[in-house]
């Protein structure tokens, strides 16, 4: 969280119904220029007057905001491993490249692990003589 009046200057920048949002999503209000869009419909803000470390940053199409919904090239812009966001990067898609897989965590598509053996010991049934 920053200062009340980093705060409030933001709010009169981005409008009320957007600090609403951004506060309910990243738990700050910020502003910046547009960069992108990806083909989930993310969008990604850059501001190069904020803190070192927080000023690019995306806002989320989905109301269940996931970080596997980023593209992988403009997760490469956002993490900083490149300069310049995928609107201006040369990417040529390669043949061995796929889609991405979301993930699927908590989620009943999630992997769950299974034996197709059968087991080598078998459980103990005890005897149980009749009292006397």
């Amino acid at each position: 969280m920053s200062t009340i009046g980093r705060t409030i200057k933001n709010v009169m920048k981005v409008g009320p119904s957007n600090a609403l949002k951004q506060m309910n999503n990243i738990s700050d209000t910020k502003w910046g220029a547009l960069i992108g869009v990806d083909r989930n419909g993310n969008k990604f803000f850059e501001n190069n007057d904020e803190v070192s470390g927080r000023e690019r940053w995306v806002e989320f199409a989905s109301s269940e905001p996931e970080a596997a919904d980023i593209d992988p090239a403009w997760h490469m812009w956002i993490a900083r491993l490149v300069q310049e966001p995928p609107t201006e990067m040369d990417i040529k898609p390669q043949k061995w490249w796929g889609e991405p897989t979301p993930n699927f965590t908590g989620s009943r598509k999630s992997f769950r692990t299974y034996s197709t053996t059968k087991p080598k010991v078998t459980a103990w049934e005890p005897t149980v003589l009749a009292r006397q």
